[in-house]
């Protein structure tokens, strides 16, 4: 869902996203002379409140401050600190003491901002415009989207939980099903009723609650409605299990004979003390011994897949990139999909039953569903997708490779947004990828994990002015010691960048999103048991451009060395060059970037 809204020279556009929106803004080459930013009121219609304005981290110099009269406990406001981008990604506010999030329709009113003599100019309401969409979980179709938060190495995390660690798991006593009920650390919280900062402990699970988003509840709700309904059971693919609640809830599911179980037993999951040999051992406790089956296909079991079934009739399938662990839901940056449609969920269920077993892996690349373009009509149920499953044969991998590559590639293609957990494979997908970053008459945006520094052909490519060449970021090998205001954020453990996800025409004609546990590297593709989803929907498509547009936001500023800490601020126009200059000259990313995301 989008909606456009202008009014005297300003114009905005709200994108849903899932649990969140982008909110994209323009202003006529008049009003953007001497533009300070823009200030952005919201107001939740469910709430009955009168609303907030958006907080902005950076804020004027305090000779500026001071000049302007700004009330120092406001200035971080967007009111006195307007933000200087043409678009913002928000994500509605969880309250600390309930640890809900707050959704419903929102209400954003947009201003743009102006400095006339070193005077920040008050609000002019002719000039506000009025926008409201729905913030909530993504549905759309009867297909559920969700991602996890991905922020554990950030001043959201830092500000909120420990500075220090952001450890997801107990340092000591750790078990497959430890209680995300003890205590994590303590965080320094202000405290409404005594008027200051305190030590405040926090548990695992409002931690895991935080990081984890909306993936983990999708999780979690789908294994709860099965438990619930007795006449459900599921079949479920797992790669790494060792996320407490998941696993409980699968052992009680085992217990009722209510779980049939692929689980991988490639290196790193098959020796005894692998969390995954662990839930082995627990599940053959109370389970029976022949729903549970040890596999690898040609490398790796790597799909991450829970099926439901009503009186053994497929209902729903979950699927995505994260898997059932704590670094997949709570450390990663992943996303699940949840398709209400049986025929749907009977392909998962078929390509299930079709690998259940040691030899029925090992003659899966050989079988008829490992060559077959599975592709799913447009109905009101689901949205028009195509789905492949692996390891394929060779020629069967590259007959899907050079149609998803010619996708990349065609000549009306807009825009790319991308977030890859390894973009460095060999393979035509991931080849067409890095051609379109260098390609100036297509807008990139994307992330991977990590870059090889001393590769030219994978190095990074940062913002660069007056250039049209698209971004490539890393998630990892990047700066923890930040300026302020923003200090000091903890360090990752594991990847942060773990989706597998590629949008082509976000803004263009028949947008489509390639997402799932596949790696696009052309040989995993012939080893692993993986799913490739192509999906045709563009409200689908627009979740995951929004979520690769915060992504590399997030991390973008942090791929280049800080070698001078001293405190950032908002520009104040003093300076010969602007902040808007970039996002208004023709021939600069950012312009392109603006025009793109505020068109209809």
């Amino acid at each position: 869902m989008e909606i456009f809204k202008s009014k005297n020279g300003v114009s905005v556009r709200a994108y849903k996203g899932d649990a969140i929106t982008l909110l994209a803004f323009d202003v006529t080459n008049k009003l953007a002379s001497n533009l300070a930013g823009f200030t952005i009121f919201f107001r939740c219609k469910q709430k009955n409140d009168v609303g907030q304005f958006l907080y902005n981290r950076l804020t004027f110099n305090p000779d500026f401050i001071s000049e302007n009269q700004i009330p120092l406990n406001d200035k971080n406001s967007t009111l006195y600190s307007p933000i200087q981008k043409f678009n913002w990604v928000h994500v509605p506010n969880t309250d600390i003491s309930t640890r809900q999030a707050v959704f419903g329709d929102y209400v954003y009113t947009i201003t743009p901002r102006h400095i006339v003599d070193g005077k920040l100019l008050p609000l002019d309401p002719d000039l506000s415009v009025e926008i409201e969409i729905p913030v909530k979980p993504f549905e759309e179709k009867s297909a559920s989207v969700g991602f996890t938060r991905g922020f554990v190495s950030s001043v959201a995390y830092a500000t909120r939980f420990s500075r220090k660690n952001n450890a997801v798991r107990p340092k000591k006593n750790d078990s497959l099903t430890f209680d995300n009920k003890q205590i994590a650390d303590t965080a320094k919280r202000w405290s409404t009723t005594k008027r200051k900062y305190e030590q405040v402990a926090y548990t695992f699970e409002e931690q895991h609650e935080w990081l984890g988003w909306q993936a983990r509840n999708r999780i979690l709700e789908f294994l709860d409605e099965t438990i619930q309904d007795k006449k459900l059971s599921l079949k479920v693919f797992a790669f790494d299990l060792n996320e407490p609640e998941i696993c409980k809830k699968l052992l009680q599911l085992a217990k009722e004979n209510r779980l049939l179980m692929i689980l991988d037993d490639s290196k790193g999951h098959s020796e005894s003390d692998a969390w995954e040999s662990v839930f082995e051992t627990e599940y053959l406790k109370i389970g029976d011994p022949q729903k549970l089956k040890r596999g690898h296909f040609s490398a790796l079991a790597h799909c991450k897949v829970m099926i439901q079934l009503k009186n053994g009739v497929a209902q729903k399938v979950l699927t995505g990139s994260a898997n059932f662990s704590t670094n997949g839901l709570y450390v990663n940056s992943n996303h699940v999909i949840i398709f209400k449609n049986s025929k749907v969920a009977k392909l998962y269920s078929d390509i299930f039953d079709e690998s259940f077993g040691a030899e029925k892996m090992k003659n899966f690349k050989s079988s008829a569903m490992a060559a077959v373009d599975h592709e799913i009509l447009k109905s009101t149920s689901s949205p028009k997708m195509t789905v492949t499953f692996a390891p394929h044969k060779k020629e069967d991998a590259e007959r899907i490779f050079t149609r998803i590559r010619e996708k990349i590639e065609k000549s009306d293609t807009t825009d790319l947004l991308f977030a890859l957990m390894n973009d460095r494979s060999a393979g035509s997908i991931l080849s067409s990828v890095r051609k379109q970053i260098s390609n100036e008459n297509v807008f990139s945006y994307g992330i991977t994990d990590t870059i090889g520094k001393n590769d030219s052909d994978f190095g990074i490519f940062l913002y660069k002015p007056n250039s049209k060449k698209g971004i490539r970021v890393a998630a990892r090998g990047i700066e923890n010691n930040l300026p302020e205001p923003f200090g000091t954020v903890p360090g990752i453990d594991g990847y942060a960048i773990h989706h597998k996800f590629i949008v082509v025409n976000f803004k263009g004609k028949n947008p489509v999103v390639y997402c799932g546990s596949s790696n696009l590297a052309f040989g995993p593709e012939q080893k692993n048991g993986d799913n490739l989803l192509e999906i045709f929907d563009k409200h689908i498509v627009t979740a995951f451009a929004i979520e690769a547009l915060r992504l590399v936001d997030h991390f973008h500023w942090r791929n280049t060395k800080l070698n001078n800490l001293d405190h950032l601020y908002l520009d104040n126009l003093q300076n010969h060059k602007k902040w808007f200059d970039s996002w208004m000259t023709e021939g600069d990313l950012k312009c392109r970037q603006r025009k793109l995301y505020i068109r209809k």
